[in-house]
């Protein structure tokens, strides 16, 4: 009777086999090196043994499962994450979990927490945005208010999925994150806002900017929301026209991050953006 275990992986090595196996690129890098360093952020890799033959591998760190792979000609997924879970009984989250594997570990207890996907396309200078009239886009950057901020993103995303599965942040939750993200893109910001000239007031914003540890020198929205009384004036539309046309000078990508069942990845597609490999983050039902 076959024996199963872990045995701890070599960083390069284990990333070869990852980005070879993995049978998918869910961040959408299109490029093998950004691959290998997006799998080389742990030393905390293994090997799924059986025996003495490497059947898969996986990411393993503090009850969290990340980047699992089969090794061909190993097929059976089902086998694989038997053997997992034989190994390593502590397992609480799977993070990166494809959508073939989602039924299979439905089965070992593990219940659905969110799918999600990466969209990307291209930036492009022949891109022309027209507001309705009454409207001003203008730069979004730390010399606006960061409570305006965080009350139009509160708001925004009232009735959205994310607050119906995470439950809705506080004042002080939604600041510091859009403080992060400011950071991050202040390398590059192409952040703005959509103002309403009637009512002086913030109608939307989009987040937006190029990290300077971002690979291939990508642009990416991190968060884009219209309040709900200006929805459906193509303010949304609007504001990703402008980060397509004004990120080209510096990128030739833009990309995002969407939840599965939210309404704005139909946006995002009329838009030009392509979707990426669905993928789930999943965790283990209380007993």
């Amino acid at each position: 009777m076959s024996k199963y275990r872990l045995q701890q992986a070599e960083q390069e090595l284990f990333a070869v086999y990852q980005v070879i196996y993995s049978d998918a690129d869910i961040e959408m890098w299109y490029d093998w090196n950004s691959r290998l360093d997006d799998t080389k952020f742990t030393d905390q890799c293994f090997w799924i043994m059986r025996d003495d033959e490497r059947i898969g591998g996986a990411i393993i760190n503090n009850g969290t499962v990340m980047y699992p792979f089969l090794i061909s000609p190993h097929v059976d997924r089902s086998v694989f994450w038997k053997a997992l879970f034989s190994c390593c009984n502590d397992i609480v989250h799977i993070k990166g979990v494809l959508q073939k594997d989602i039924d299979i570990l439905l089965t070992f207890a593990y219940r659905l927490d969110v799918i999600r996907q990466v969209m990307c396309c291209p930036t492009d200078t022949g891109i022309t945005t027209i507001l309705p009239k009454g409207y001003s886009l203008h730069i979004l950057n730390d010399s606006i208010d960061s409570e305006t901020v965080a009350k139009v993103i509160m708001e925004g995303y009232s009735r959205g999925i994310d607050n119906e599965i995470f439950g809705a942040p506080n004042e002080a939750e939604v600041i510091k994150d859009a403080t992060r993200l400011m950071q991050i893109y202040a390398h590059r910001n192409l952040s703005i806002c959509v103002f309403d000239e009637k009512e002086q007031e913030m109608a939307g914003l989009c987040i937006a900017g190029i990290s300077e540890n971002m690979p291939l020198g990508f642009a990416e929205i991190g968060e884009i929301c219209v309040l709900p009384k200006y929805r459906n004036k193509g303010l949304a539309e609007t504001m990703l026209k402008h980060v397509r046309a004004n990120a080209h000078k510096y990128a030739q990508v833009v990309k995002l991050c969407v939840t599965v069942g939210n309404y704005a990845e139909n946006l995002y597609r009329k838009n030009g953006f392509y979707p990426g490999p669905r993928f789930a983050n999943m965790s283990k039902r209380l007993v």
